[in-house]
C-alpha cells in the first residue's frame, strides 16, 4: 500500500511539474510575442513619426512652390502690362515720326 501511495504522489507531483511546465512554456512564448508586437508598434510609430515629418516638409514645399507660381504670374502680367504699354508708346512715336515726315516733305516741296 505504501508504494501504491508513494507512486500515486510521484505521479502527483509528477503532473503539477508537467502542467507548471506548459504553462510557463506558454506563458514564455506569450511574452516573446507581446514583446515582439511591441518591438513591432515601436518600429511603426518611429516610421510614422518619420513619415509625418516628411508630409510636413512636402507640404511646406508645396506652400513655397504655390507662392513662387503665384509672384511668377504676378510678375508676368505685370511683364505682360508693360509690353503693352512699350507698345503703345512705340506706335504713338511712330505715328508722330510719320506725321513729322510728312510735315518735312511739305516744306520741303
Amino acid at each position: 500500500m505504501k508504494s501504491f501511495q508513494e507512486k500515486e504522489k510521484k505521479l502527483y507531483t509528477l503532473l503539477n511539474k508537467l502542467n507548471n511546465f506548459e504553462v510557463s512554456q506558454i506563458q514564455n512564448k506569450e511574452q516573446l510575442e507581446v514583446e515582439s508586437l511591441k518591438d513591432q508598434k515601436n518600429q511603426l510609430e518611429i516610421e510614422k513619426n518619420n513619415l509625418e515629418e516628411k508630409y510636413k516638409t512636402l507640404a511646406e514645399e508645396l506652400e513655397n512652390a504655390q507662392k513662387k507660381i503665384e509672384n511668377l504670374e504676378k510678375n508676368k502680367k505685370q511683364d505682360e502690362n508693360k509690353q503693352i504699354e512699350f507698345n503703345q508708346k512705340l506706335d504713338e512715336l511712330n505715328q508722330e515720326t510719320e506725321y513729322l515726315i510728312e510735315e518735312i516733305d511739305k516744306w520741303q516741296m
